[in-house]
C-alpha cells in the first residue's frame, strides 16, 4: 500500500470531510483543504483553499501536485425533495462544476473519489437487493445530478485513461451528522410504547465512521480501481434498527406490533405516507463487490455503532 500521497479534499469543512481530513493526516498524507467555510478541522489540513467551487474556479491551479482528489463539495443535497424532472439552473451549474473538475483531474492523471449516494438507483425503498448492476431510477433531482456526475467522471477517466472511484452508500449516522436518523432517534426517546415490533423489512445503514473508514482503505489501495462501488455496515429490519437506539439510549424497548396491512393503508396518506416509506419498507444493498475488490469490512458493528451514536446523542 502507497504512502504519504499528495490529496486535495473538497467539502474539508463539513461533517464528512472533517472527519476525513483528520484520517488523512494521521495516515501522513499531504493534504490540501479546499472548503466554502473556515471551520472544521481546517487547521490539520497543510494547505487550505477557502472558495465555492463553480466553472470559473482555476482547476490547474487547485490540483497541482495531487496524486487524489476526494470530492465532496458538489452541493447536490439541496435538491433532494425535488423531482428528478425538475429544471434547476443553479443545480445545472453545480453539475458543470464536477463535469470540469474531472476533465482536468483525468487530463492531469489525478485518482477521482467521488462519494456519490444509492438515490442514483432509486427513491426512499427498493423492491430488490441492489447491487452495481442494478438499473439506475433516481427520483429526486439530488439522485439525477449524482449520477450524471458519476457519468461524467468515468467518462473522462476513461478517455484520458486516468481512474475513478464511485462510491454510492445509504443513509449515514454518526454522532453530529443530523438529518433524519437525529428524527428516528428523539422518536426512540419517547417513554411511549412504539408499534414497530412486527416490521421485517431490511434498511441499509452505514456510520460515518465506517463511511470514512472505507474511503480510507480505497486511498490506500494501490491498485487503481475503476468503477462504481456500493457499501454499507449492514441491512437490519426497523424493528431491529429501533431496538439498538432505545437501548443505546437506556429506554426499554416496549415494540409493540401493529398488523401488517395497516402500514400499507397508512402510506397512501398524504403527508406521512412517504415518511413511513423511509422506515417500513427495504432499502437493502449488495456491497460484496466493494468489500472483495478493497478487502474491507467495517471496523465495528452495526448493532455497536447504533447503541454508540445513541449513546453520544443523549449526552450532547
Amino acid at each position: 500500500m502507497k504512502q504519504a500521497m499528495k490529496i486535495v479534499l473538497t467539502g474539508a469543512g463539513g461533517f464528512i470531510g472533517g472527519h476525513l481530513l483528520a484520517q488523512l493526516k494521521q495516515a501522513g498524507h499531504f493534504v490540501r483543504a479546499v472548503t466554502r467555510t473556515d471551520r472544521g478541522a481546517l487547521q490539520l489540513a497543510d494547505e487550505v483553499t477557502i472558495e465555492k467551487l463553480s466553472p470559473r474556479s482555476d482547476f490547474e491551479a487547485l490540483l497541482i501536485g495531487a496524486e487524489i482528489l476526494i470530492h465532496l463539495a458538489d452541493g447536490f443535497n439541496s435538491y433532494e425533495l425535488l423531482p428528478h424532472t425538475k429544471s434547476h439552473p443553479e443545480a445545472e451549474e453545480r453539475l458543470q462544476t464536477v463535469l470540469d473538475l474531472a476533465q482536468v483531474a483525468a487530463r492531469k492523471n489525478v485518482r477521482f473519489i467521488y462519494l456519490s449516494t444509492i438515490k442514483t438507483m432509486c427513491g426512499t425503498y427498493a423492491s430488490a437487493r441492489l447491487d452495481e448492476q442494478s438499473p439506475t431510477e433516481p427520483q429526486s433531482l439530488y439522485g439525477r445530478l449524482k449520477l450524471e456526475a458519476e457519468q461524467g467522471i468515468l467518462q473522462a477517466a476513461q478517455a484520458q485513461g486516468s481512474a475513478a472511484v464511485i462510491v454510492r452508500f445509504p443513509v449515514v449516522f454518526g454522532a453530529g451528522v443530523g438529518g433524519n436518523m437525529q428524527k428516528l432517534l428523539a422518536l426512540a426517546d419517547s417513554p411511549l410504547p412504539l408499534p414497530f415490533g412486527g416490521l421485517d423489512n431490511r434498511r441499509s445503514l452505514i456510520s460515518s465512521h465506517s463511511l470514512i473508514d472505507a474511503v480510507m482503505r480505497v486511498v490506500a489501495f494501490e491498485n487503481r480501481q475503476q468503477g462504481i462501488f456500493l457499501v454499507q455496515d449492514e441491512a437490519i429490519s426497523s424493528a431491529r434498527l429501533m431496538a439498538l437506539l432505545r437501548d443505546g439510549l437506556g429506554r426499554p424497548q416496549r415494540l409493540v406490533k401493529m398488523p401488517a396491512l395497516v402500514w400499507p393503508y397508512l402510506s397512501r396518506l398524504p403527508g406521512i405516507g412517504a415518511k413511513l416509506d423511509r422506515f417500513t419498507r427495504s432499502l437493502e444493498l449488495d456491497d460484496r463487490k466493494f468489500r472483495a475488490v478493497f478487502d474491507w469490512q467495517p471496523p465495528e458493528t452495526l448493532a455497536h455503532q447504533l447503541r454508540l451514536f445513541a449513546r453520544t446523542e443523549r449526552q450532547r
